[in-house]
């Protein structure tokens, strides 16, 4: 079943990669971004409890494509990392513990420009879900650093999904900033008993390798 999952979202990036390679420049504009995070999220495996935020960061790729003067549809592919801190509760003893996953990420947005104009500042927003592959799920304390494993008959899942909505401004047709809410909409933990779906707060840079908005 693993095996299957993975084919399958390698198939998706593979079909998604060739659609962004034969759009034309015209059309399509593409760039980097990076961004930071803050996680709190609805939690509580094993002994862990008490959830209490944590940063992170996300760097990548981003692309957009225009549908209509104010409509687009944007594209992501990114590797993230949501770190948070819980207490762990062992009989009379606790520690504090720092959990934290890498994920790979595609991010497809519908977005909306609020005041076209093809002036300097344009404000926007957009939404849409967030297709996941978890490549390492980790947890510290003061002794040691443990890794989960992660697939259909493990402790995390490989396969994860959720939803995003954004705002922002786009400066100087290139440079976007953005404020970004996701909502974790599957449970990350594979046990009856476990809970873990994440909510983060991101604020990103993206800069475009040509202007947007040219006429």
């Amino acid at each position: 079943m693993g095996a299957s999952i993975k084919k399958s979202l390698q198939k998706i990036l593979f079909f998604l990669i060739f659609i962004v390679s034969h759009i034309s420049q015209s059309q399509f504009h593409n760039g980097l971004e990076l961004g930071l995070n803050i996680t709190n999220p609805n939690f509580m495996i094993a002994e862990s409890v008490e959830p209490s935020s944590g940063f992170g960061f996300s760097l990548g790729y981003v692309g957009e494509r225009d549908l209509s003067d104010n409509l687009y549809i944007r594209l992501g592919i990114n590797y993230t990392r949501r770190e948070f801190n819980t207490i762990s509760r062992r009989g009379i003893n606790t520690s504090e513990e720092e959990w934290g996953i890498d994920v790979f990420e595609v991010p497809i947005n519908l977005g909306y420009y609020l005041n076209w104009n093809n002036r300097n500042f344009q404000f926007f927003l957009d939404a849409g879900i967030n297709l996941e592959y978890n490549g390492r799920v980790f947890i510290k304390n003061d002794e040691e650093t443990i890794l989960l494993d992660i697939g259909s008959d493990a402790e995390i899942k490989r396969i994860t999904f959720g939803a995003n909505a954004g705002v922002g401004i786009l400066f100087k047709k290139r440079i976007k900033v953005r404020l970004n809410y996701y909502n974790g909409l599957g449970d990350i933990a594979n046990t009856e008993e476990g809970i873990w779906k994440n909510r983060t707060l991101g604020l990103s840079l993206n800069y475009f390798f040509k202007e947007k908005l040219e006429e």
